[in-house]
C-alpha cells in the first residue's frame, strides 16, 4: 500500500486543491471547453462543483487524469493504465516539463480518448451481469 501512496500524486489532493490549481492556472470557461464539462462553465462555487465531482465518476475521471497528464506534465501511460481509475493507477515518476501543457485540439482529443477507455471498461464489467429479469428478480433458473 505504502508504494501506491509514493507512486500517485494524487495521494491526499483533495479535489478542491485540484480544482483550485487548475482553475487559476487555465480558468473556468478554458477547462469547460477542454474537459467538455459543462458545469465548469456555469461555475457556481467550490463546494457544490466538488459535490458534482464526487456524483459523477466520468466527470473526477476527466478532472484528475487533466491534472496530471496536462497541468502536471507527467508522462501519458498506456491504455492499460489510463483505463484504470486515475487515483489506483501507477504513475511514472519521470516528471515531464514543469510549465502546464497549453489546452489544444490535441489535448481535448486525448482527453476524450482517456475518458472513453474508462467508460468502455465500465461497459464491459456491467455486460458480465446477467440481465435484469423482473419475473425472476433472484436470476433462478
Amino acid at each position: 500500500m505504502g508504494d501506491k501512496k509514493q507512486s500517485n500524486p494524487l495521494y491526499g489532493l483533495k479535489m478542491d486543491q485540484l480544482l483550485t490549481e487548475i482553475s487559476d492556472h487555465y480558468g473556468w470557461e478554458l477547462l469547460s471547453e477542454a474537459l467538455r464539462i459543462d458545469r465548469f462553465q456555469f461555475h457556481t462555487g467550490m463546494k457544490s462543483t466538488v459535490k458534482f465531482l464526487r456524483n459523477h465518476e466520468w466527470a473526477k475521471d476527466k478532472v484528475e487524469n487533466f491534472y496530471l497528464y496536462q497541468f502536471k506534465n507527467y508522462p501519458t501511460p498506456d491504455d492499460k493504465q489510463l483505463a484504470i481509475a486515475p487515483r489506483n493507477r501507477f504513475i511514472s515518476t519521470e516528471k515531464g516539463g514543469v510549465v502546464p501543457t497549453p489546452i489544444t485540439i490535441d489535448v481535448i482529443e486525448e482527453i476524450d480518448r482517456a475518458a472513453k477507455l474508462r467508460i468502455y471498461k465500465n461497459i464491459e464489467k456491467s455486460k458480465n451481469e446477467p440481465v435484469y429479469d423482473p419475473s425472476n428478480p433472484w436470476n433462478i433458473k
